[in-house]
């Protein structure tokens, strides 16, 4: 395989114009001629100029260097199976949080297929000393150069695809099942919240910034969720019990610079 992609030069298709989809837009229009397009024909009015003046309706995958899906979860495996219709052998790129299934579709394209997993959300203002995940395909030498290119700044970590889908599950649902618990249970009067609560509520606006339906569409995709679940279970039964054990290596230190950074106002 060639890398393809070269910069000033590259036509980029991107699928998907939610907050990822367009953070990606954004991220990459300096350096690349950048397309959205969407199934919500009605998004248009919401992404702001000047993507909006590069959204189009019912794209020919092959007139473009590079597609990146940024679908929601539900429709990840489909939109490679578009791909694989039309015979596309660019480069793609997917973003979908579980990967084991859409990695399997993906090792059927004739195209470049590189799979990632950016651990930062939308509102990231700089991709500089960020995380991105890659879950190789096919050809991890080149897959790890247009990762490099892409997310130029950014740490790109190597990770197989079980052990992403479990770091997700023991990761990043784990915390947003915690946050749902505690968005439910939790009073969030900030006058009457103490220092551990007015944190969580942060730890809530972090992992619950997605919509209900794509957080529950992860918790439901996932294989591995009914898993975590018993897991969770298992602890609350031994918590009910009084077995209560705490890892405290290194709340101390952790404690200190949350209280520094609270009393300086910066959260």
């Amino acid at each position: 395989m060639k890398l393809k992609m070269q910069r000033n030069k590259g036509k980029v298709l991107v699928l998907g114009s939610g907050g990822m989809g367009r953070w990606m837009a954004r991220h990459l229009q300096a350096d690349y001629n950048v397309w959205m397009t969407d199934i919500n024909k009605k998004v248009v009015t919401e992404i702001g100029k000047p993507l909006s003046k590069k959204f189009v309706e019912n794209p020919s995958y092959n007139n473009y260097d590079l597609v990146i899906s940024a679908v929601n979860l539900s429709s990840a495996v489909d939109i490679i199976k578009e791909l694989k219709a039309a015979k596309y052998a660019g480069t793609v790129i997917d973003m979908s949080s579980i990967k084991q299934k859409v990695n399997a579709e993906m090792a059927g394209l004739a195209a470049i297929s590189v799979s990632v997993h950016p651990l930062f959300g939308p509102g990231a203002k700089s991709i500089i000393g960020k995380t991105v995940l890659l879950v190789p395909v096919k050809d991890r030498e080149t897959e790890a150069k247009i990762s490099s290119l892409i997310f130029s700044g950014a740490k790109i970590v190597e990770i197989g695809e079980a052990a992403h889908d479990d770091l997700v599950t023991h990761n990043i649902q784990l915390i947003q099942i915690l946050s749902l618990i505690s968005s439910r249970l939790m009073v969030h009067d900030r006058d009457l919240m103490g220092t551990s609560s007015r944190m969580m509520q942060y730890v809530e606006a972090a992992s619950l910034y997605n919509s209900s339906k794509l957080v529950g569409e992860i918790l439901n995709l996932n294989q591995a969720s009914a898993g975590l679940f018993a897991e969770i279970r298992g602890i609350l039964n031994e918590l009910e019990h009084g077995n209560i054990m705490i890892n405290d290596n290194n709340n101390k230190e952790l404690y200190d610079k949350l209280y520094d950074a609270m009393e300086k106002g910066c959260i």
